[in-house]
């Protein structure tokens, strides 16, 4: 990790992103899919007409991503570094953002899941199916469709992902702090369970309010 320049994993990061995120838009969640979802609820033409502006406008998913990504990384780093100021250690915000980055590539798993189950295992599934899909997440142990919507994120993001991620992370923190692991897992589960209940709060109560 240490060899390897930021830069590097990062545009590396945006690649692979953006390669998924084309997966699945063009193979799983494709026209098919948005048509059974919505034609209970619109006309045909309706549908069609927002499909094709969907792709009309899918570039600039692609676009965004380097900044959206940026701002993630950037706030995660910003959070630790305040951490390790407040613990007492001088590590740097680009020694940390590195880790981040790093770090980062937990979550391709879940993705990766994704198009493995619905694209060779559970080939017959709906919109709401891959809405709703959360593996290792405390969301498996409801209904989804009969929870309110404001329950469904807080649900999905207690999930063993964010174990491996908390885990990773701190190995990186250990590797950055030259402390032994328990030390820099103990400094990280606080650090990072706070960001993350933070991030949940916040989203619930976005959910509530524009639900509302």
């Amino acid at each position: 990790m240490n060899k390897i320049k930021a830069t590097y994993i990062y545009l590396f990061l945006i690649l692979i992103s953006s390669i998924i995120n084309y997966v699945l838009q063009s193979y799983i969640i494709n026209d098919n899919i948005y048509i059974d979802y919505f034609q209970n609820q619109l006309g045909y033409e309706r549908i069609l007409k927002m499909v094709n502006e969907q792709k009309k406008w899918a570039w600039l998913n692609y676009a965004l991503l380097p900044v959206i990504y940026l701002l993630k990384f950037s706030l995660i780093t910003f959070w630790v570094l305040c951490g390790t100021i407040i613990a007492g250690y001088k590590i740097t915000f680009k020694s940390i953002f590195k880790v981040v980055l790093v770090t980062e590539f937990v979550w391709l798993l879940p993705s990766f899941t994704l198009i493995i189950w619905f694209g060779l295992i559970e080939t017959s599934y709906t919109f709401n199916d891959v809405q709703y899909f959360a593996p290792l997440s405390l969301l498996n142990l409801f209904n989804a469709s009969q929870l309110d919507p404001w329950l469904i994120f807080p649900l999905k993001s207690l999930n063993l992902f964010e174990v491996i991620y908390l885990l990773v992370l701190a190995l990186g923190i250990k590797k950055i702090m030259k402390k032994d692991y328990d030390s820099a897992l103990k400094f990280t589960l606080p650090v990072y369970g706070s960001a993350l209940v933070v991030w949940i709060l916040f989203v619930t109560f976005l959910s509530i309010n524009l639900g509302a």
